[in-house]
């Protein structure tokens, strides 16, 4: 089974409006729950909103790609979807979970164009004990277990061809368990959710240490994590508060929503020796 379907935007406009532009990176959950993005943009009247989806990006026939080429790729795209909004505005890069390096390196090569905060919305930094154990997780949910980890350090290409071939196995396996002819095209479609899910990790586990932006960048983290601090960094460069109370830590709730928009409307756009 190969898993084939077209290849989405890497970043799309969600909204319009005068005010500050707000770049999101997120990604559809693995389940029906609303993305942080669409929310955002939904509630954000008056914001220009932006999309930026690096599962989307590698659904096709791009299999993997490098954090500094997603990035460099988002910050152009931004660019030209605010070619004709008003020059210099201020720019929010919001991140969630995963995202955040990605989110930095955005925010990053947008500073000095114009005035740019990145506000991460429970980062994680996905490392390759964090890769393992979602493959694991998700042969698991294919019915393949005690298969061994892969083998990241390799080509990241074939990894990721690697692994997608060993999960084609389990649902092929799992389709003649059922008894069906051929596997349906929801298998297909669940390949490529578990394919792009664990490329975009392998890129994160690849890119560490992680990269923190220039001084003109400030950055802000809504996390429940006990004295966070930004890898790569010192405390005082990362402006931390906690997040409204959520059942789970990469839960989307309305709340966030309000929380991470307050973040937008009152931030000080002074970032002078932060």
């Amino acid at each position: 089974m190969r898993a084939v379907v077209g290849t989405q935007p890497l970043c799309s406009r969600l909204s319009s409006g005068d005010k500050a532009a707000i770049l999101v990176s997120d990604f559809q959950p693995l389940t029906t729950a609303p993305r942080l993005s669409t929310l955002i943009a939904d509630a954000a009247a008056g914001h220009s909103v932006h999309q930026v989806d690096p599962r989307g990006a590698l659904s096709g026939d791009r299999l993997y790609a490098t954090l500094p080429d997603l990035a460099d790729e988002a910050a152009a795209a931004f660019r030209a979807g605010e070619a004709s909004a008003a020059p210099g505005r201020p720019v929010f890069v919001v991140a969630h979970c995963s995202s955040a390096a990605l989110s930095l390196q955005i925010a990053d090569r947008l500073a000095g164009e114009r005035d740019v905060t990145a506000i991460l919305v429970q980062p994680t930094w996905p490392d390759t004990a964090h890769v393992t154990e979602i493959f694991t997780e998700f042969q698991g949910k294919l019915g393949a277990v005690g298969r061994p980890s892969p083998d990241l350090d390799g080509d990241p290409l074939s990894c990721v061809l690697g692994m997608e071939q060993r999960m084609s196995e389990d649902l092929a396996a799992m389709a003649a368990r059922l008894g069906l002819g051929k596997a349906p095209l929801a298998f297909s479609e669940l390949l490529v959710s578990y394919r792009t899910w664990l490329a975009f990790l392998l890129a994160c586990r690849n890119d560490r240490p992680v990269t923190v932006p220039s001084g003109a960048v400030a950055i802000t983290a809504l996390t429940d994590e006990p004295g966070f601090v930004l890898p790569g960094s010192v405390a005082q460069r990362c402006r931390t508060k906690v997040p409204p109370p959520a059942n789970r830590p990469d839960a989307v709730t309305p709340e966030l929503v309000a929380s991470v928009l307050a973040e937008v409307d009152n931030q000080p756009l002074d970032h002078q020796g932060l």
